[in-house]
Protein backbone atom coordinates (compact mmCIF):
# COMPACT_ATOMS: atom_id res chain seq x y z
CA UNK A 1 0.00 0.00 0.00
CA UNK A 2 2.93 2.78 0.63
CA UNK A 3 4.13 1.96 -2.90
CA UNK A 4 0.58 3.59 -4.27
CA UNK A 5 0.69 6.24 -1.97
CA UNK A 6 4.36 7.16 -3.20
CA UNK A 7 3.64 7.30 -6.50
CA UNK A 8 0.12 8.77 -6.37
CA UNK A 9 1.49 11.76 -3.76
CA UNK A 10 4.78 11.84 -6.59
CA UNK A 11 2.62 11.99 -9.27
CA UNK A 12 -0.03 14.29 -8.10
CA UNK A 13 3.20 17.19 -7.20
CA UNK A 14 4.88 15.80 -10.49
CA UNK A 15 1.51 17.17 -12.02
CA UNK A 16 1.08 20.52 -10.05
CA UNK A 17 4.75 21.11 -10.96
CA UNK A 18 4.07 20.59 -15.01
CA UNK A 19 0.99 22.38 -14.59
CA UNK A 20 2.48 25.23 -12.83
CA UNK A 21 5.31 25.35 -15.44
CA UNK A 22 3.16 25.38 -18.39
CA UNK A 23 1.32 28.60 -17.44
CA UNK A 24 4.42 29.85 -16.26
CA UNK A 25 6.08 29.34 -20.01
CA UNK A 26 2.47 30.50 -22.09
CA UNK A 27 2.49 33.83 -19.80
CA UNK A 28 5.94 34.48 -20.19
CA UNK A 29 6.68 33.05 -23.67
CA UNK A 30 2.95 34.00 -25.30
CA UNK A 31 3.09 30.68 -26.73
CA UNK A 32 -0.01 28.42 -26.53
CA UNK A 33 0.80 24.49 -25.21
CA UNK A 34 -1.25 21.93 -25.79
CA UNK A 35 -3.36 21.57 -22.26
CA UNK A 36 -1.96 19.34 -19.59
CA UNK A 37 0.81 18.45 -21.58
CA UNK A 38 3.63 19.82 -19.00
CA UNK A 39 1.62 18.51 -16.37
CA UNK A 40 0.76 14.75 -17.48
CA UNK A 41 4.64 14.03 -18.20
CA UNK A 42 5.14 16.10 -14.81
CA UNK A 43 2.93 13.17 -13.38
CA UNK A 44 4.41 10.34 -14.99
CA UNK A 45 8.23 11.04 -14.56
CA UNK A 46 7.67 12.00 -10.62
CA UNK A 47 5.64 7.86 -10.76
CA UNK A 48 8.68 6.33 -12.63
CA UNK A 49 11.07 7.96 -10.13
CA UNK A 50 9.51 6.14 -7.09
CA UNK A 51 9.41 3.06 -9.46
CA UNK A 52 12.94 3.44 -9.59
CA UNK A 53 13.63 3.63 -5.95
CA UNK A 54 11.88 0.58 -5.69
CA UNK A 55 14.03 -1.53 -8.33
CA UNK A 56 17.08 0.02 -6.30
CA UNK A 57 15.85 -1.43 -3.33
CA UNK A 58 14.89 -4.79 -5.07
CA UNK A 59 18.55 -4.52 -6.30
CA UNK A 60 20.08 -4.27 -2.81
CA UNK A 61 18.00 -7.24 -1.20
CA UNK A 62 19.12 -9.38 -4.51
CA UNK A 63 22.85 -8.63 -3.93
CA UNK A 64 22.61 -9.48 -0.39
CA UNK A 65 21.16 -12.51 -0.53
CA UNK A 66 23.01 -14.26 -3.40
CA UNK A 67 26.13 -11.77 -2.92
CA UNK A 68 26.28 -10.91 -6.67
CA UNK A 69 24.80 -8.09 -9.19
CA UNK A 70 20.77 -8.57 -9.79
CA UNK A 71 22.00 -8.69 -13.68
CA UNK A 72 24.18 -12.02 -12.75
CA UNK A 73 21.60 -14.41 -10.78
CA UNK A 74 20.49 -17.70 -12.49
CA UNK A 75 16.84 -18.64 -13.65
CA UNK A 76 17.03 -20.94 -10.24
CA UNK A 77 17.91 -17.89 -8.18
CA UNK A 78 15.51 -15.24 -9.43
CA UNK A 79 12.78 -18.57 -8.53
CA UNK A 80 14.00 -18.72 -4.97
CA UNK A 81 13.98 -14.82 -4.76
CA UNK A 82 10.02 -15.03 -5.87
CA UNK A 83 9.48 -17.40 -3.45
CA UNK A 84 10.53 -15.45 -0.56
CA UNK A 85 10.28 -12.35 -1.39
CA UNK A 86 6.64 -13.17 -3.89
CA UNK A 87 5.49 -8.51 -3.11
CA UNK A 88 8.75 -7.34 -4.18
CA UNK A 89 9.36 -10.10 -7.00
CA UNK A 90 5.61 -9.17 -8.25
CA UNK A 91 6.29 -4.99 -8.07
CA UNK A 92 10.16 -5.71 -9.64
CA UNK A 93 8.44 -7.44 -12.39
CA UNK A 94 5.64 -4.71 -13.26
CA UNK A 95 8.53 -1.59 -12.83
CA UNK A 96 10.54 -3.59 -15.15
CA UNK A 97 7.11 -4.85 -17.41
CA UNK A 98 8.93 -8.42 -17.92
Amino acid sequence: MSKIVKTTAAGGAGFLAGLLLEKGLESITGLDFVDGLFAVSGSILAALSVNRDLVEAAARNIEQMFGKDPLDITEAEWRQFKEMNPKTAEWLEKALKI
